[in-house]
């Protein structure tokens, strides 16, 4: 593999992170409001009747579309994208060594093993999953 290829490899590997990050942005907010809902939404209340005995009520947390809403309501869109900023600082160089290393690796394997087996793909795989994680 050309030291180019590697660059275009680099480059792709980071700006298909990139776009995923934004993308699944607005999912992730919206999971961690539901998380945390306690601060921001209706936390699920338990509350004890000991007047008719023993009973227990309990009040559902809204579901992800109730959240969503929530949000767009009260924040504005802009407030979907929280914590966009960190998160590609890291999902950017990550995804561009995973995306280097696999086609490197794959690119390697193939002389080794029937080209694109399902062996070349898996070994490719974790290769560059190891090499990602001794690079942070």
């Amino acid at each position: 593999m050309s030291q180019r290829d590697t660059l275009v490899h680099l480059f792709a590997g980071g700006c298909g992170g990139t776009v995923g990050a934004i993308l699944t942005c607005p999912l992730e907010v919206v999971k961690t409001r539901l998380q945390s809902s306690s601060l921001t939404l209706y936390i699920s209340e338990v509350q004890l009747n000991t007047m008719a005995g023993a009973s227990v009520n309990r009040v559902v947390s809204p579901g992800p579309l109730h959240c969503l809403k929530m949000i767009l309501e009260k924040e504005g869109p802009r407030s979907l994208f929280r914590g966009l900023g960190p998160n590609l600082v890291g999902v950017a160089p990550s995804r561009a060594i995973y995306f280097a290393a696999y086609s490197n690796c794959k690119e390697k394997l193939n002389g080794v093993f029937d080209p694109d087996s399902t062996q070349v793909h898996m070994i490719s795989a974790a290769m560059a999953e190891h090499k990602k994680l001794n690079t942070k």
